[in-house]
């Protein structure tokens, strides 16, 4: 054996044995689902486990701490700055006393009534002028003399004077602590009445010694309002991007700088302990999530390990590929990946949940700006409407594209808005586009590796063997004509089953396509292939015929297998007839040989253990009866359904078949109306030569 033969027969065999190691794990999907989704839990918690322990003020770093990952964060000494300012610049707030001006207008009246008493007196000049600085606290001097030797009309205009500038300037407000700028605001007034300077000077002596403050300090209000300007200061939102250097070499931390690192968790600590426990927890909702959507949305019941171990796989490898991928760019790939293998797995809601629950693992590894998140939920949207119409692998190499393409276009749109920078935008986008194609390639390549290693019926490859071209089809075609046409009306009637009932319809109709191929072993003792050829059995012995018709289901199963058909298609070639007795040939037996038993004329089975291998073991049934009916109408085919259906349930046919009996009516109901359908009557139309006579 040469080299490169030892090579492949080495490769052949390790594929063979993980084949067989991987049929063994499919009775163990739960354990593996449980593995894969606690791994994955914690490779999305890894970015967030800090590196060192603990710090605290003083401590020396030995190595730069550098962020493994884009941190944003409240920055508590920025907003405190922030709001200290804002506080600062709130002005004190004063209450108007408006008690003090009236009591002061009082006192001075009062003071001028005292004038007129002290001038009243006989007494000298000197002396009324001391008694009147006494009353008014101030040194005796000239505008004293004035105010005792003065005439009463110009002592009333002093007064009148005096009050009326007393009354502008506190009616102004007068601040604690500016007397002085309040008594210099009423020598102003004064000058301003066009009175003598004597006048003024005796009124402003008077009015100066009056005046007081009336805006008093309001240590609440100020308080308060000084408050509501601190907390109208929103709190800053910083942002450490991943590769970031938090802290030097050899720098020695100050408390601020420690808080920071406590706080965003870059050390072990409270904050630490959450972002790894809120990671865990939301990976594990996903995968639970999808757990769920496989008990409750499966697209088969029976299936619930096997589909387990499907989404643990698949759902682990984009996961894995995610995590390698890292940063923000790279991770768009591993986004579309996951919805394209997700329609590509799964049918109809799994697949959504599925897609969906796998970006968000995907995410939370590396999350990203909104109108990057925006972009890429549109792409996932547009996958879903291109996939289902996806009726070959390689038109993945389109759906890709096309979502990166449309992420990119809604990308853009809101980024404009967001009014970003335009060499930002043009690269984002084109990160999008090609984050779509690259998934496309790998979403391509390991859909075509789960088909064959994991022997996976996608959606995809089972679309592909409905193609009536294809090699196995084309040659029933050919060689067995009949057997071609059967089939196409088994693989209808229970491809409408399956819908009715909710089960498989692509596995059923797959599987009614197929499920006859080992009749291009000996077509010709079929009767649907014979044609005008004379009957064979009618020249062999019935055990003989037997044993002809008996090899088809075993031929089947092998040329079904060399043809790499998915396993699932083989079960239901193997159990389209259960075990059921061949019952002419039997009959024709028992007439020429008494005491014969059935169990040479039976099928080998296994019976049907799927609803999609029930569906079209009652199916072939049916159809097969129905062509021997002499007539067809609605009693006669709805005898002839009940007759089968019930003849196979009273064989314990369907016990291993997940059917219930509410399913079983479900299915008799469509057969009966689809076989009308099939076999109606149309009316009698002219013929040719009758139309030629009337024209």
């Amino acid at each position: 054996m040469t080299r490169q033969n030892r090579i492949v027969h080495f490769l052949r065999s390790a594929r063979h044995s993980l084949v067989l190691r991987v049929t063994r794990f499919r009775r163990t999907g739960t354990l593996v689902f449980i593995l894969v989704a606690l791994l994955s839990a914690i490779l999305c918690a890894l970015p967030f486990i800090p590196v060192r322990r603990r710090v605290s003020e003083g401590t020396v770093v030995s190595a730069d701490m550098v962020s493994r990952r884009d941190i944003v964060y409240l920055d508590n000494a920025r907003t405190a700055d922030l709001r200290k300012r804002a506080s600062d610049e709130v002005a004190p707030i004063y209450k108007f006393d408006s008690s003090r001006l009236p009591a002061a207008i009082t006192v001075l009246e009062s003071a001028m009534t005292k004038v007129i008493g002290i001038r009243a007196q006989d007494t000298t000049v000197d002396q009324e002028s001391q008694r009147i600085a006494a009353l008014l606290m101030t040194a005796a001097g000239a505008t004293t003399k004035y105010l005792a030797t003065c005439s009463e009309s110009e002592l009333q205009s002093s007064k009148t004077a005096a009050r009326e500038a007393l009354t502008i300037v506190m009616g102004r407000g007068v601040l604690e602590g500016s007397l002085s700028a309040a008594r210099e605001s009423i020598n102003t007034e004064l000058k301003s009445y066009g009175i003598s300077d004597n006048q003024v000077r005796s009124a402003y002596l008077l009015a100066a010694r009056f005046v007081s403050s009336n805006l008093i300090y309001d240590q609440e209000a100020t308080q308060l309002a000084r408050d509501k300007a601190a907390s109208s200061v929103s709190p800053v939102v910083s942002t450490i991007l991943a590769g970031t250097a938090v802290v030097k070499k050899g720098s020695a931390l100050d408390q601020s700088t420690a808080d920071l690192l406590l706080s965003t968790g870059l050390v072990w600590g409270p904050r630490a302990l959450q972002n790894v426990v809120s990671q865990m927890l939301v990976a594990l909702l996903a995968w639970g999530t999808i757990a769920l959507a496989v008990m409750l949305l499966g697209s088969a019941k029976g299936r619930t390990e096997h589909l387990l171990m499907e989404t643990a796989v698949i759902g682990g490898s984009c996961i894995v590929i995610g995590w390698l991928a890292g940063g923000v760019t790279a991770t768009m790939t591993p986004f579309f990946l996951c919805m394209l293998l997700g329609f590509v797995f799964f049918e109809g809601a799994l697949a959504t949940v599925f897609g969906f629950a796998l970006m968000v693992l995907t995410w939370i590894m590396v999350p990203m700006p909104a109108e990057v998140l925006s972009g890429l939920v549109v792409g996932a949207i547009v996958v879903f409407i291109v996939i289902r119409k996806v009726n070959k692998v390689s038109a993945l190499l389109i759906a890709g594209p096309i979502a990166g393409a449309s992420a990119a276009l809604v990308y853009s749109a809101l980024a404009g808005l967001s009014e970003q920078r335009l060499p930002v935008i043009v690269a984002n986008a084109g990160y999008l586009i090609a984050g779509g194609v690259i998934a496309a390639v790998f979403a391509l390549g390991l859909t075509l590796v789960f088909e064959r290693l994991f022997n996976v019926a996608t959606v995809v490859r089972l679309r592909e063997l409905l193609d009536t071209g294809s090699k196995l089809l084309a040659q029933l075609f050919e060689s067995a004509p009949g057997t071609y046409h059967h089939s196409l009306n088994v693989a209808n009637l229970a491809a409408g089953a399956a819908q009715r009932i909710g089960a498989n319809w692509l596995m059923a109709r797959v599987g009614g396509y197929y499920h006859d191929i080992g009749k291009l072993l000996h077509p010709q003792f079929f009767g649907e292939n014979r044609g005008e050829l004379p009957n064979i059995h009618e020249d062999i012995s019935p055990e003989l015929s037997t044993k002809v018709i008996l090899e088809h289901v075993q031929a089947g199963v092998t040329i079904a297998r060399s043809n790499h058909l998915p396993p699932e298609v083989v079960d239901i070639i193997a159990e389209h007839h259960g075990t059921t007795v061949v019952q002419f040939f039997y009959d024709k037996a028992s007439a020429e040989q008494a005491n014969l038993s059935p169990d040479t004329f039976r099928y080998q089975g296994p019976k049907p253990h799927t609803r999609e291998s029930s569906l079209v073991f009652l199916a072939d049934g049916v159809e097969a009866a129905a062509r021997s009916l002499p007539k067809v109408d609605k009693p006669a085919l709805e005898g002839l359904i009940d007759a089968v259906v019930n003849a196979r349930i009273a064989d314990g046919q369907l016990a291993e078949s997940q059917l219930t009996l509410g399913e079983i009516a479900a299915v008799r109901d469509y057969f009966l109306t689809s076989l009308i359908s099939f076999y109606h009557v149309r009316d009698a139309y002219l013929t040719l030569e009758e139309t030629n006579e009337r024209t």
